[in-house]
């Protein structure tokens, strides 16, 4: 006998299957222990840039070292998200994901634990798998969700946007309070925790691609990654004119041009070429680099302007307790704009979802340009750029999903997240770069200081690339699960 809930105008009751209710049930269930995990994702990556200078007196290493606790980091995870995005495509994502968190829970140990600077940076390269958790999850949230996957999706890119803000405000507060080693092992139990979440709470994708897997594809792309990440990512302490910066850069560049040529002659390839020319990944992916370039880039001069003291002439001064409070406001207002853009691409399509967070995070850089000389200013325009941020994401990742052939929503989002990877080290490296030109000695300060310049420079450079996001999103082909795309149909 069905049971039901509610009640009609007239005085009746709807009936609502039992098993429509488990299912949602279920679905709810799965999506819960999802976020669980991208929290703690979050958490794990903000977690370690707060305690570098610790990380510094610690091992007693130079300055320039500690730029390859985070490039360590960057080249592991360029390789494993395409990789473990496909093994999982091909033999199961909860399987994968289980593997992923298991490498990350022992990469953690080690960091925490590191007698030495080379074993820290092992621990860091271990770690990579950590950012195949999103392109994983969302291949269980496809097949699992089914007409919620775009809601489950918003909520799961949130919940890293928000653990990534609260690593960044705990791991200051932890350091306060406890040692080093104490403070490292906190995000080392939580991922030891997470590895029986995702191993027994997690369900298993049934949906998988066949054919052999593509070996020498894997290896050409993760080349080309590698040799493009590393030379962009020391650019800066090699000199940008250095045979190993231009060499790794064209390399790099060269690599990639033949895996596109090599994935277009292969019966099974790695990586199915025609989907980004034809099949209209494509331009979602290009999104995703603009936008990663905006999101990842930004991050560094913004922190630093709200942390530098008033001595210096230009920043706001604020403690390690205040900026992490402001940081856990934008993940915060991420977290909203994460909820809001299934929402709004369920009334008004994902293209015009992507154009309105696009030109709000834009909106925000700008007016951050014209007015950052209070912390209550700056803050309302970050929110800004947080809830445009968390629109643009989770409006992209649901695009790319959704889009994705069933069999390939694996790899289709890790080269989404791939993407978005590249574009922040790029642009990382690039304002890292223009900041350092845009500097001048402050007398009593021992390193030189960016001017005011440098950063509105930054902010404005921000809000053009995601211009340049917001004018994609009009070329993206509608898609059917957008209103436009079903009345096209």
């Amino acid at each position: 006998m069905p049971i039901t809930r509610g009640t009609r105008a007239d005085g009746t009751r709807p009936s609502v299957p039992l098993g429509a209710i488990a299912a949602l049930s279920g679905v709810a269930s799965v999506v819960g222990f999802l976020l669980v995990l991208e929290f703690a994702s979050g958490l794990t990556q903000g977690w370690l840039s707060p305690l570098l200078p610790s990380i510094l007196q610690r091992y007693d290493t130079a300055a320039a070292s500690l730029n390859w606790v985070n490039a360590v980091y960057l080249l592991s995870s360029a390789v494993c998200v395409p990789l473990l995005s496909k093994l999982g495509d091909r033999y199961g994502h909860r399987r994968f994901l289980v593997v992923a968190a298991v490498s990350v829970a022992v990469g953690s140990v080690l960091v925490a634990v590191a007698p030495t600077f080379e074993i820290l940076l092992l621990g860091r390269a271990v770690q990579g798998p950590l950012a195949a958790f999103l392109s994983l999850e969302f291949a269980i949230v496809r097949e699992r969700a089914g007409s919620l996957a775009g809601r489950a999706i918003g909520l799961i890119v949130g919940a890293l946007a928000l653990g990534g803000s609260a690593g960044l405000l705990l791991s200051g507060v932890a350091r306060q309070h406890l040692s080093l080693s104490a403070t490292l092992w906190i995000p080392a139990a939580l991922m030891i925790l997470m590895v029986p979440v995702a191993a027994l709470l997690v369900p298993e994708t049934t949906l998988r691609t066949t054919g052999r897997l593509d070996w020498a594809g894997a290896a050409l792309l993760s080349a080309g990654l590698v040799l493009l990440l590393a030379a962009v990512g020391n650019g800066s302490g090699w000199g940008w004119t250095d045979a190993r910066t231009v060499g790794g850069i064209a390399g790099g560049l060269t690599v990639l041009a033949v895996w596109v040529r090599f994935e277009q002659r292969v019966a099974y390839p790695f990586v199915d070429v025609s989907l980004l020319m034809r099949g209209g990944l494509g331009l979602p992916v290009l999104a995703g680099l603009f936008a990663g370039a905006e999101l990842f880039g930004s991050q560094a001069a913004s922190a630093l302007y709200l942390g530098l003291p008033a001595s210096t002439g230009v920043g706001l001064g604020l403690t390690v307790l205040q900026l992490g409070l402001v940081l856990l406001a934008f993940g915060l207002a991420a977290f909203a704009g994460t909820w809001l853009a299934p929402r709004l691409s369920e009334r008004a399509g994902s293209r015009t979802a992507l154009a309105v967070g696009a030109l709000l995070t834009a909106a925000g850089y700008v007016l951050t340009a014209l007015a950052h000389d209070a912390v209550a200013t700056f803050v309302i325009w970050q929110v800004m750029v947080g809830v445009g941020n968390g629109l643009v994401l989770a409006t992209l990742s649901t695009y790319v999903v959704t889009l994705a052939p069933a069999d390939a929503v694996g790899i289709s989002s890790g080269l989404l997240n791939t993407a978005r990877t590249v574009g922040g080290a790029v642009s990382g490296a690039a304002f890292a770069a223009l900041m350092a030109a845009l500097s001048t000695h402050v007398p009593g300060v021992a390193k030189p200081v960016t001017v005011e310049a440098g950063y509105v420079t930054v902010w404005l450079a921000c809000a053009a690339l995601v211009i340049v996001v917001a004018a994609l999103a009009f070329r993206l082909p509608a898609n059917n699960h957008d209103p436009e795309g079903r009345r096209g149909r």
